[in-house]
């Protein structure tokens, strides 16, 4: 009997162990990003953050540098269930809910600071219900930074963009920008860029600085002008059908991957001026910070293309954007 009893205790042991076993889930994670970038870095401390916080319930499995497809893919993957996680950029959130491109819309920031304010205080409220009912649960937003333009000539004024073919990412706020500014704006994939650079299909790029400089564009097109014109935010984002599916303390752990969105901002901007650095002292690149009456020319196209921005989207972007100019207003616009 004593036997029988010990017995039944170790085999319900076993099972309440195997059932919390059962329970531990495995999550994939997918970015565009190099692992050995700032925001690789970042999305590492933050799994391992989640892991911890999960008490090993769940586990997330990276995959960097475009391992399951580019950025369109992977956010409808992300959609539909098949992959759980994605550390993306604005464009690629946009494909889902085109009012989050009004983030990147010219010159909509006065400066670092403004936008700063805007993101850490008003971004979420505004968005996460919007991506929710698309079938993601936003977890952060994630700094991506002032882009350049890398190109084979100089650009220093307006005057110099006329008959520049300049490649865009696939969202709108950037061609309506670059179009209305006077260059010829040609929206194409990161992974068209090279290419395109090299057969002349473009003269110029306009991505990422950190993005641009480390996967070394500088090195074929020597001209990087610095340009604060489209402040860049990405977003983390998961699916909520992966989400619905786990428990209250997993759905917790989880919100661990949104945290220190503001170490991730200012690597990113110490990794930037580095790299302005090392490119013109190593690579002999010369970088261009339009100031004063060259800024304000760029500067005077914003308004125009922002106009323009609202409109291409439709009726559902104008409360969007209304919110988004009250939350300028809040941070000191």
């Amino acid at each position: 009997m004593k036997m029988r009893l010990v017995s039944a205790l170790a085999a319900g042991a076993f099972a309440v162990s195997t059932a919390g076993a059962a329970q531990a889930i495995e999550l994939k994670y997918a970015t565009v990003a190099p692992e050995k970038t700032p925001w690789g870095a970042h999305f590492l401390k933050r799994k391992a953050a989640t892991e911890e916080a999960s008490k090993g319930d769940i586990q997330v499995k990276m995959f960097f540098s475009s391992q399951l497809g580019d950025e369109p893919t992977v956010v409808r993957q992300v959609v539909r269930g098949r992959i759980d996680i994605a550390g993306q950029s604005n464009t690629a959130t946009s494909l889902v809910v085109p009012e989050f491109s009004l983030l990147a819309a010219p010159f909509l920031f006065k400066d670092s600071a403004q936008s700063d304010c805007v993101f850490d205080n008003h971004v979420k409220p505004i968005f996460s219900p919007l991506l929710y009912d698309k079938g993601l649960v936003l977890l952060s937003y994630m700094e991506i930074g002032y882009p350049s333009l890398y190109s084979k000539k100089p650009v220093q004024t307006v005057a110099d963009l006329k008959n520049l073919k300049v490649r865009v990412a696939p969202s709108k706020p950037y061609p309506l920008y670059w179009n209305e500014a006077g260059a010829s704006a040609i929206p194409l994939g990161g992974s068209e860029n090279v290419p395109a650079l090299k057969t002349g299909r473009v003269d110029a790029l306009h991505t990422s600085t950190v993005f641009g400089l480390a996967v070394g564009y500088h090195k074929l097109a020597n001209n990087v002008t610095y340009l604060e014109s489209h402040h860049d935010i990405g977003a983390v984002v998961m699916s909520k059908k992966t989400w619905l599916k786990m428990s209250k303390d997993q759905q917790d752990a989880m919100m661990k991957m949104g945290e220190d969105v503001n170490g991730l901002r200012k690597s990113i901007r110490n990794t930037q001026e580095v790299l302005l650095k090392k490119a013109v002292e190593k690579d002999g690149a010369k970088v261009f910070r339009p100031s004063g009456k060259a800024y304000d020319e760029f500067k005077a196209h914003g308004a125009a293309a922002q106009k323009a921005l609202v409109k291409s989207i439709g009726p559902s972007a104008v409360p969007i954007w209304a919110k988004i100019q009250a939350a300028v207003k809040a941070c000191g616009g």
